[in-house]
């Protein structure tokens, strides 16, 4: 089989990266084979079954020709591509296949971010959307998301039935890879209109509609992806000019060659804007992830200190502000919020304390569309959607994270608060005296290799066949088992069932917060979030890792 493949090197579009890379990281792109889950695809560049490529592309390309065909006659559908590498090239080999099998495919002209694709698949009524891209993962990387009509990515059952329709091609080796060029001149393949892109800029536009006070200095960076210069463009329309862009960063460069990881969630990725930040003297730095889902800030002090906020940190703030905004304007209006299970327990008290329905959904920000999509019709507001990893949305015109929409309410939100001689430290303190001061933080340790999925199963299984009554010196009052669907209550033994799907996540509750852990969705490697009210959350995370990871 993997001489079949080496015959076809060339043709791959990934030459370049395998001939790169060492025996061992060759020889696994042919002993696994990629998987379509929840989260898309997403993987290494390289050849192989287990590999992205061009034909493992065009296998989840022909998977969802099939899909369409099955469900829909004259289907429709919109692609957008990243700065990554290869991405715009994946683009047009998935065009080139939906074509060949009569679906009419709109393409982006250059790159775009993953909100601009979620928007454009509602604006364009598309039956569905694909975004080729890696979020923040290493440039070695590249993936492929598939949404839906509704704008968000496609919801378990839905991705099963995909992954399904994709796993009947056995051979990609056998596919015919269509040729884009006839898909344009068959008018099968049309590139993305411009009214397009001006009614989202419109859409956001209309959702900050102003901000009155110029005074803070804003750095922004894309991290070399699709952010800039779209974000900037909206700031000049919103006539906000105080902000400088950190131009080597800015550049769309698939190979990130100023930051180890393009990821905000990174306070090492401000390395860049925070220089600049201390040159221009700004007050605000603001990063996106290269498809712009994403985003991370830095609030910068007169004495040149500066403040780094995770997403939690983020999320309450936003959370705050956006609903002081909303009810200065309407009292009246019945408000709404969506986060993940694993987002601070804090966001908790927060929306109980403000009188905001709070709604709890797994990981994986197709859940917080859907509740999205089920409320579309009510007269009830959403305040923020969010998750613990960046990733934000006030306003459901896109359904995905969307930091371009971010970015200049919270502009707007930095200069309201300093005319009241304030900033977000300042409005965190105050935040954290109505919820307690809870400490956040998320964890990541890998499982690489062939064995790191059944080492990570088998740890998950312990915590569930054998839960323990305390962890790191806190007393667990029950147990969530998303994946027998079972809380157990430690004191009494009850049992009663969750209420969310079924997922391979548990979290231990305490009188203090919660200990959570899942697989992560796209990486080989656990996520363990840690949202405690404590006095030294280093001390328990430290304990937790000796005694259950090491």
């Amino acid at each position: 089989m993997r001489v079949n493949w080496e015959n076809k090197l060339e043709e791959s579009l990934v030459s370049d990266f395998y001939n790169e890379q060492s025996d061992v990281i060759r020889d696994e792109g042919f002993e696994d084979t990629l998987a379509f889950g929840t989260a898309g695809i997403r993987g290494l560049l390289g050849l192989g079954p287990g590999r992205l490529n061009a034909f493992t592309v065009r296998k989840v390309a022909a998977g969802l020709a099939n899909y369409l065909k099955e469900h829909k006659a004259n289907s429709k559908v919109v692609i957008h591509f990243d700065t990554r590498f290869l991405s715009e090239e994946f683009a047009h080999e998935i065009a080139a296949i939906l074509a060949e099998n009569g679906v009419h495919t709109i393409v982006g002209d250059r790159y775009r971010s993953t909100p601009e694709l979620s928007f454009a698949v509602r604006y364009l009524n598309a039956d569905a959307g694909v975004m080729i891209t890696a979020s923040h993962n290493p440039k070695e990387y590249n993936g492929i998301k598939v949404y839906g009509a509704d704008g968000g990515q496609l919801l378990p059952e839905a991705s099963e039935m995909l992954s399904s329709y994709i796993n009947q091609i056995e051979n990609p080796l056998e596919l015919d890879g269509g040729d884009f060029e006839t898909g344009l001149n068959k008018g099968l393949i049309t590139y993305l209109a411009s009214d397009v892109s001006k009614a989202y800029r419109d859409s956001v536009e209309a959702l900050v509609k102003n901000i009155p006070s110029q005074k803070d200095k804003v750095v922004l960076t894309s991290l070399h992806g699709t952010s800039l210069p779209l974000l900037s463009e909206i700031l000049d329309d919103l006539g906000y000019r105080n902000y400088v862009i950190e131009e080597e960063q800015s550049k769309p460069d698939g190979s990130f060659p100023t930051v180890a990881y393009a990821n905000p969630e990174e306070e090492q990725a401000f390395d860049y804007s925070l220089r600049l930040a201390n040159k221009e003297n700004a007050q605000l730095i603001l990063a996106t992830d290269p498809d712009a889902d994403r985003f991370g800030m830095i609030e910068r002090y007169e004495n040149g200190e500066y403040r780094y906020f995770n997403g939690n940190e983020i999320g309450l703030i936003l959370l705050k502000l956006r609903y002081e905004n909303i009810k200065s304007k309407n009292k009246n209006t019945p408000l709404y919020m969506v986060k993940s299970i694993v987002s601070s327990a804090a966001s908790d008290r927060l929306a109980q304390a403000l009188e905001i329905e709070n709604n709890t959904v797994l990981t994986g920000f197709k859940y917080i569309s859907e509740i999205l999509q089920n409320k579309e019709n009510s007269e009830d507001e959403l305040v923020l959607g969010y998750e613990e990893s960046h990733g934000y949305l006030a306003a459901p015109f896109s359904r995905d994270k969307d930091a371009i929409q971010m970015i200049p309410l919270v502009v707007k939100y930095k200069n309201q608060l300093t005319e009241k001689g304030m900033n977000f430290q300042d409005l965190l303190t105050e935040i954290y005296k109505v919820t307690g001061i809870y400490k956040d933080c998320t964890i990541s340790p890998k499982f690489e290799g062939l064995t790191g999925r059944q080492k990570m199963d088998d740890l998950l299984e312990d915590f569930r066949n054998n839960s323990p009554n305390e962890i790191c010196g806190l007393k667990v009052k029950r147990v969530e088992d998303y994946q027998t669907c079972l809380i157990t209550d430690i004191d009494s033994g009850e049992q009663s069932a969750t209420v969310l799907p079924k997922a391979n996540l548990i979290r231990f509750i305490f009188e203090e917060g919660f200990i959570a852990l899942r697989p992560s969705g796209t990486e080989p490697k656990i996520k363990v979030y840690f949202s405690l009210n404590v006095g030294d959350l280093n001390k328990v995370v430290t304990e937790f890792k000796s005694t259950y990871l090491s």
